[in-house]
Formats: C-alpha cells, structure tokens, sequence
C-alpha cells in the first residue's frame, strides 16, 4: 500500500494517538462491514441509514432486531430490497444491546467492522477515514495485532440540534483511560458507534461473555491487553442523546457534581452504586478467566474480588493498583 503524508502522527510503545491525516491508502469496499443492532428504534432510523448508505467508501452493512414493537425491521427490508449492501440476520432477541452485537459481529468476516447504533447519524466520510487510520496502524504494528480505534463525538438532541462539539470534554472523559488496563477496568471511555476494529481484535474477543456490561467496553480491553488502543479527537459521528438511550450522556458539570455529593449515603444511591460495582467484577472475572495466562489476568481477578472484600482492603487495592476513575468526585464516589 502506499501511503502520502501532510501532517504528522504521534506514537508510543504503549498506544498510538492519531493525529494525521493521510491523503491516500488503497480501500477495499468488500473488506469492511457495518453491524448494526436495532431496537425499537424506528423514531430515528431513517436518519441513520441515510447517512450508512452515504458513505464515501461503501461497506456491507448486517442487521439484526432484537424484537422491535415498532416499524424498525419494516424500515431494514426496505433498504434490504432496495440497496444490495444490507443484509438482515433474522433470529430470536438477544435481549440487550451487548449481547446484540456479540451476535452480529459473531456473523461478519470483514477484516474491519464498525459498530453502528440505530439513532446516531454519521459524517459521510466516517468509514473512509476511520479504515485509513486503522490499515496504517496495521503497517505500523502488523495485520495480526489487535487493533481498536476510537473517536470523540458530537452531541445532538432527540430533535438534531446541537448540544456539544465533545462528549469528552462534556463528559470530562480521557481517552488516555482507554490505552492503560487498570485504568479501562474501572472506566469506560470507549463508544461502540465511533470504533472501527480488525480481525484480530475479534477473533480474540469472540464471543462476548453475557457478562460483559457493553460490547465496546469488552473490545476494548482485550484491544488494551493484547494490543493497541488508538484514540483521535475528530469527531465523525453525531450522537443523539434523546430519553430511551441504552448509553445516556450526563454533563459533567457543577449541577453533576452536587448531585454526586448528594447522593452519598442516600439508600436507593448506594444500591445502585453496589449494583454497579457488582456489574464491572462479573466483567473483569469474565476477563480473566477467558484469558488465565494472560499478564493482567491476576489484575483482573483483583479487580473482581473489590465488592467482597471489606472496605479498608478494598480502599487500599484500589490505590495499591492505581484502579481509578475520571475526576475527584468520581473517586471520591468511587472509594466510599
């Protein structure tokens, strides 16, 4: 492949952070895919699969509903019928998101497959600059390393207006969370509908255990263990935030933060809290023992063992192993 320069690029041995822009790699339309997992999502869909059918470089695109009640498979056989590039998986309801697209990406072979959600509309040239990045990172690192690459978003209301130009930085998100395995244990930082990922990423991954929290979230840290986690701040996606969203977007500011400090102590808060804490050990349990040979597998474990433990020993592994989250409010919540 060749490859022609105009800015520059940013490495480490430890992740990359894109920061170039390419002006030509060679594609291949057929060695892509888009899955995209459907949900009574009927309201917003049009949108979305106009904006996959705009796309700059053309990609197969495998869809699987997952029960609707509403017009959403009527509005997938429709493109099916009218645009060769879609395909519908038909099947039972997996019953979660996660488990939705375990399913699809169970079922595509493309050497590079995007994550797309039923209610986001994406930038025409998406898919183009998102497989330019990653085929370089494959030159850099090789085809089989486990390779994720991931991007901010922009956020729109449930009507398309504009809400923020970051969710990064109106969720005061890092990135970096993403390239260290302590770190991403404790935090996701990761949006399934920004990611591209390699075939070596998912043959490692496959299948996503039940109980994985998120199928982004699960990618990305075996991207994290067992290969490179690539982050860029252009935004080429614009994510609806709207009432019925399985992932909502809560602004990062001082009415968050009160209300963090409000809810220490308040009964329903903490159950919830315990909820979650239980929720992220399942997943890392989940991690090591799929990977028992692995260098973090013993982090992981620890990390699974946090909601058993009593409180001091608790407080001193989650420093001991540096398992923190973004923001002194967060840890705060984090360490009671």
């Amino acid at each position: 492949m060749q490859l022609y320069w105009n800015s520059f690029l940013l490495l480490n041995s430890h992740h990359g952070i894109w920061k170039g822009r390419i002006e030509f790699m060679k594609n291949n339309s057929t060695d892509c895919e888009i899955v995209l997992a459907t949900f009574n999502g009927g309201k917003y869909l049009k949108d979305q699969l106009d904006s996959l059918e705009a796309q700059t470089v053309k990609c197969n695109i495998l869809c699987h509903d997952d029960g609707s009640s509403d017009n959403t498979l009527v509005l997938l056989k429709e493109r099916v019928l009218s645009n060769g590039y879609f395909r519908i998986i038909s099947g039972p309801p997996m019953g979660s998101a996660s488990q939705n697209f375990s399913l699809l990406l169970g079922n595509t072979t493309a050497n590079y497959v995007f994550c797309a959600d039923q209610d986001d509309v994406w930038l025409p040239d998406k898919v183009e600059h998102s497989l330019k990045v990653i085929q370089f990172y494959e030159q850099v690192y090789g085809s089989d390393t486990p390779l994720m690459v991931h991007s901010d978003l922009t956020l729109i209301d449930d009507c398309g207006k504009y809400i923020a130009s970051s969710m990064w930085k109106y969720q005061n998100l890092d990135p970096e969370w993403g390239t260290q395995f302590n770190l991403l244990l404790t935090q996701n930082v990761v949006a399934g509908c920004s990611m591209v990922v390699n075939r070596a990423l998912l043959n490692l991954a496959l299948p996503i255990p039940a109980t994985a929290i998120m199928h982004d979230w699960w990618l990305a840290l075996i991207a994290c263990a067992f290969g490179k986690v690539i982050w860029e701040a252009e935004s080429k996606i614009l994510y609806r935030q709207h009432a019925t969203n399985v992932m909502g977007t809560e602004k990062y500011d001082k009415r968050f933060l009160l209300l963090k400090l409000i809810s220490f102590g308040h009964s329903e808060k903490m159950a919830y809290r315990n909820h979650c804490r239980l929720r992220d050990a399942k997943q890392a349990e989940a991690f090591a023992k799929r990977f028992p040979t692995s260098s973090y597998a013993v982090q992981a474990s620890l990390f699974a063992q946090l909601p058993q433990m009593h409180s001091w020993q608790r407080r001193h592994t989650i420093l001991q192993q540096r398992f923190f989250k973004i923001g002194k409010i967060r840890n705060m919540d984090w360490l009671v």
